[in-house]
């Protein structure tokens, strides 16, 4: 179940919240990014075309590491931020990732801190395009849309990979990375009445988990359920318990058990076919060949030049449907 931020906007948000130099074509007009990981600079490339190409989004609904491009953009720091990542090396990045304390290998307090030089601690409320950051509750398996408040800490949320990253407790909810129920996000532009929707997908698989990952998953409840092994992990749990947790003033979970529990959601999902409503146009890139850990520059600054190459190729079509009277 999709809980809002906030209650949806009446058909006249628009109306009442567009400044009019955003309001020169008839229809509004939203984007819905996929998650993208090491990819997230293509986003970059391909917001500033559309900016030069005078196609300003009314509404960005995003996941994962495109939160933070989509909220560099919105608070006006978009040239920055492509500063910024083109001159990132593996160095910059191994430098901002410090060890967690639980429920996650490391902890992205310092990426936040990096965010927060592009948004001015500025709130949702604050900033247009109008902007929706997907996650999931990993206590109770609910999307949630992050639609107010501070948009770094939204951003940080929602590019929490699980098992990866600690978790975030926020609003009495345990928060990770929306990728993991939402290939792309366009439910939000559906209830805001966004009139043209185009989805763009970075992503090779439709979850953040990979199929052997998944499969293996498959084999361990399996085994679990073969063997009656419920009874053992109940043991292990009380045993595990009897061990001091630096972190139960944030009542964070452990690692094994954010992982754990996000791979049963992600194999629900493939399931139920938790899949988005269609786009009005879906953008899907060829990546060509890449490793999912690569940060290199010369990664960085490629996938930034295939989002500018993407945008190129796209603007006319966008264009054409925002004109089109039907």
């Amino acid at each position: 179940m999709l809980r809002p931020g906030f209650p949806s906007w009446s058909a006249n948000w628009r109306k009442n919240t567009m400044p009019s130099n955003l309001q020169a074509h008839k229809k509004t007009f939203g984007l819905a990014l996929s998650g993208s990981g090491n990819r997230s600079s293509f986003y970059i490339g391909f917001l500033e075309v559309l900016e030069e190409q005078g196609l300003r989004p009314d509404y960005i609904s995003v996941c994962s590491g495109g939160s933070m491009v989509a909220a560099a953009y919105a608070c006006g720091h978009l040239p920055e931020l492509r500063d910024r990542v083109l001159n990132l090396d593996t160095e910059d990045i191994k430098s901002m990732m410090m060890r967690g304390d639980g429920g996650g290998y490391y902890s992205l307090d310092l990426v936040e801190e990096e965010i927060r030089k592009y948004t001015d601690g500025l709130r949702f409320e604050d900033v247009r395009p109008l902007m929706s950051f997907s996650c999931v509750d990993i206590e109770t398996g609910e999307k949630i849309l992050l639609q107010m408040g501070d948009i770094a800490r939204a951003a940080r949320i929602s590019c929490t990979l699980p098992g990866i990253f600690e978790p975030v407790v926020w609003g009495g909810r345990t928060l990770v990375d929306g990728g993991l129920l939402t290939l792309i996000p366009t439910e939000s532009l559906k209830t805001a009445g966004v009139d043209v929707i185009v989805g763009v997908t970075l992503r090779g698989t439709k979850h953040i988990f990979s199929t052997n990952q998944l499969t293996v998953k498959k084999i361990y409840n399996l085994m679990k359920k073969l063997f009656f092994v419920e009874e053992i992990n109940e043991v292990f749990d009380w045993l595990i318990s009897l061990v001091p947790d630096a972190n139960e003033e944030t009542k964070r979970p452990r690692m094994f058990s954010v992982l754990g529990k996000s791979l049963d959601l992600a194999l629900s999902a493939q399931k139920l076919d938790l899949s988005e409503p269609p786009c009005d146009m879906l953008i899907q890139p060829k990546l060509g060949k890449y490793k999912r850990s690569e940060f290199s520059s010369k990664t960085i600054r490629r996938f930034y030049e295939l989002g500018r190459l993407t945008a190129m190729e796209n603007s006319d079509k966008i264009k054409e449907m925002l004109n089109s009277h039907e």
